[in-house]
């Protein structure tokens, strides 16, 4: 595993610290999964023109754009 340094706002770091806390991992790790996720978005749906909707539970839909 190669290590790399990268630079990131204050808010930005808070965020992942939050992220890596709710899920009970590292922030190593939630960093890891935060890019296989961005990966898998843009293979599974940008790149194909296919549009990522949420749902809530009162049935309302939500779709993300990415830009």
């Amino acid at each position: 595993m190669q290590k790399i340094t990268v630079n990131l706002p204050q808010e930005t770091i808070e965020v992942l610290k939050r992220l890596a806390e709710e899920q009970g991992i590292t922030a190593t790790a939630a960093l890891r999964k935060a890019i296989a996720t961005e990966d898998f978005l843009r293979s599974e749906a940008i790149n194909k023109d296919a549009k990522v909707i949420i749902q809530e539970p009162n049935g309302v839909t939500k779709q993300i754009v990415f830009r």
